[in-house]
């Protein structure tokens, strides 16, 4: 484990906007990012080695709690990009930590 905390997910963008926010766990390995969401019991895994792109906008699907948020870009396994967003304490520290895993360079904004 490289990483853990608290976070709350702002949703998984192929899923939709009807999403509701939710809390959970969000880890960091040397492999993955994993969110486990706790109600609605889900769990997002993200290979490290798909992630394209981390931006740390303020809204996701709609949804604004007017603060930068963690949101991670992926290729799946289809090769559609997905992304879900969270709101985390200590963002600048998860944007560094999951960003050397990316293909591509930090961006402001999304």
């Amino acid at each position: 484990m490289l990483r853990e905390a608290d976070a709350n997910s702002f949703g998984v963008e192929s899923a939709g906007k009807g999403q509701v926010r939710g809390n959970g766990s969000l880890a960091l390995t040397e492999e993955e990012l994993v969110f486990a969401q706790w109600v609605p019991d889900r769990i997002v895994r993200i290979p490290r080695a798909s992630i394209i792109q981390v931006t740390t906008p303020r809204s996701h699907l709609g949804k604004t709690m007017f603060r930068k948020l963690l949101k991670v870009t992926w290729e799946t396994e289809s090769g559609a990009p997905d992304s879900i967003a969270l709101l985390v304490r200590d963002l600048d520290a998860w944007v560094e930590a999951v960003q050397p895993a990316t293909r591509a360079e930090p961006l402001s904004g999304s």
